[in-house]
C-alpha cells in the first residue's frame, strides 16, 4: 500500500517519528504520526500531543492555545485511532469525534490515508469479498435484490 504524504516534510516528520519510536510495526502510533505530521502547528507541538517518554498521547494537548479548528480535528481523529479516545463529558463531547463534526476540513484526503495505515488488513482491495451493484440499473430508488 502506497501512503500519501500532503508534502516533504509530513513524509519527513513521520519516517522520523516511526523511527524514533521505533513503530515500523505499529499500526496505532503509525495512524497517530501520520496525522500530527499533517501541519506545521502539529509538528512543532507533537510534544504536547505525545508524552515520548511515557509512549502515550497528553489529552491536555487538545486545549492549548495554539491548536486551530482543523488542528483540532486532525488531533481528534488521531487520539482516536491511537487508543479510541472519544472525548470526555466535562471538555470534549464524544459528538466532537463522529464524521459529521471531524471530517469537514481540507485534511480529510489525509484523514482516510490514517485510518488505511490504522487498518491495512481492511484497506486492501479483496475484489472478491465486494458485492457488485448494478447502480446504474437501480433508478426511482428501487430496491435490489441481492440474490440475483
Amino acid at each position: 500500500m502506497q501512503t500519501k504524504f500532503k508534502d516533504l516534510e509530513h513524509h519527513q516528520f513521520y519516517e522520523g517519528m516511526i523511527r524514533m519510536t521505533h513503530s515500523q510495526t505499529d499500526t496505532y502510533r503509525q495512524a497517530l504520526f501520520y496525522l500530527l505530521g499533517l501541519t506545521e502547528q502539529t509538528r512543532s507541538h507533537v510534544r504536547d500531543l505525545y508524552d515520548f517518554d511515557e509512549n502515550s498521547i497528553c489529552l491536555e494537548g487538545l486545549y492549548k492555545g495554539w491548536q486551530t479548528s482543523s488542528t483540532v480535528k486532525l488531533t481528534r481523529l488521531a487520539f482516536n485511532l491511537y487508543n479510541g479516545y472519544s472525548g470526555d463529558e466535562e471538555r470534549d463531547a464524544s459528538r466532537n469525534y463522529s464524521p459529521y463534526f471531524m471530517f469537514d476540513t481540507g485534511l480529510l484526503p489525509y484523514f482516510f490515508e490514517a485510518v488505511k495505515l490504522r487498518y491495512p488488513e481492511f484497506a486492501q482491495v479483496r475484489s472478491h469479498n465486494f458485492v457488485q451493484l448494478p447502480f446504474g440499473a437501480m433508478k426511482n430508488h428501487e430496491e435490489y435484490d441481492l440474490e440475483h
